[in-house]
């Protein structure tokens, strides 16, 4: 999936222009001084002193949770949007959208940085700005919360630095494997698995390397010691990581397990779901055709 593009049509400044009224508190005013001076700490402070006091103030709940985006305080600024809208008025309808544009063009354009110095495979450097484009769309969602377009991107950004992340060691595991070294590409693996999130593209492939290492260890063991039962533990090591891989909503990935689960149902002496797996792998192959 690609990152969905956000043109921002009109862009406002993040201190926009406040209106001051006569029935303004003491706290209210001090805020909105310090919000239109840029001192957001301190007109985080006063607003939050506004809404205990007055917690019907839409006004001040909106800036508070303005002031807290800028602070970057995510759940901050949450919670007091969160209050914000749940009064109703929508007073600060225009002003939410272009915050929420604001946002969206910083992530998108850390991302674009991102991907620039992933070209030059500056790996490290490029997570990092991922993960800056990361919070600005997250912070983005927090602003807008139904932004089908956030939650699309940070799906993607999601998956391109577990991608990023997870590369060297998956490539670390298969160096592994061809010295014959099953438990250092194991272990390579696993660190792996703990970088990627569950249901994702990645997760998927690194259940499959998990797998397959377990299965090829124990045809190491039973190829040089079939007498000794201890290579049956390598074949039981492995079923869970294929048997949750043959869950896969993608029939290739499904076909994958399957092909797999053959040989380690067989060896472990499961033969009615080793004949099982055989009529779903033909099954997929069919289907794949």
């Amino acid at each position: 999936m690609k990152l969905l593009r956000f043109v921002t049509i009109v862009v406002l400044a993040a201190a926009t222009a406040l209106h001051f009224s006569s029935c303004s508190s003491a706290e209210q005013t001090t805020a909105k001084l310090a919000y239109q001076q840029g001192d957001y700490k301190k007109a985080e402070q006063e607003f939050q002193k506004e809404v205990t006091q007055n917690p019907a103030n839409e006004e001040a709940w909106f800036y508070l949770g303005m002031s807290r985006v800028q602070l970057k305080n995510a759940a901050g600024a949450k919670e007091a949007l969160d209050k914000y809208r749940a009064l109703g008025k929508k007073s600060f309808s225009t002003e939410i959208k272009n915050a929420w544009g604001t946002e969206y063009d910083a992530g998108y354009k850390k991302y674009e940085e991102g991907e620039k110095l992933l070209a030059a495979k500056k790996d490290d450097e490029a997570i990092k700005k991922f993960t800056e484009a990361l919070n600005d769309f997250n912070m983005a969602l927090v602003i807008l919360p139904d932004s089908a377009f956030v939650k699309d991107n940070i799906e993607v950004i999601n998956n391109k630095i577990n991608t990023v992340a997870v590369k060297p060691l998956i490539d670390k595991g298969v160096e592994f494997e061809k010295q014959g070294n099953y438990d250092g590409a194991v272990g390579q693996y696993k660190q792996a698995l703990e970088k990627v999130k569950k249901g994702t593209a990645g997760y998927e492939v690194v259940i499959y390397d998990l797998g397959l290492a377990y299965l090829k260890w124990g045809e190491k063991m039973r190829t040089e010691n079939d007498q000794d039962p201890a290579y049956k533990d390598k074949y039981s090591a492995a079923l869970p990581y294929l048997e949750e891989l043959a869950q896969s909503s993608d029939k290739a990935n499904k076909l994958l397990a399957y092909e797999l689960l053959v040989q380690v149902y067989g060896n472990l002496g499961m033969n009615d779901k080793a004949m099982d797996a055989i009529k779903m792998r033909d099954a997929l192959k069919q289907e794949n055709k």
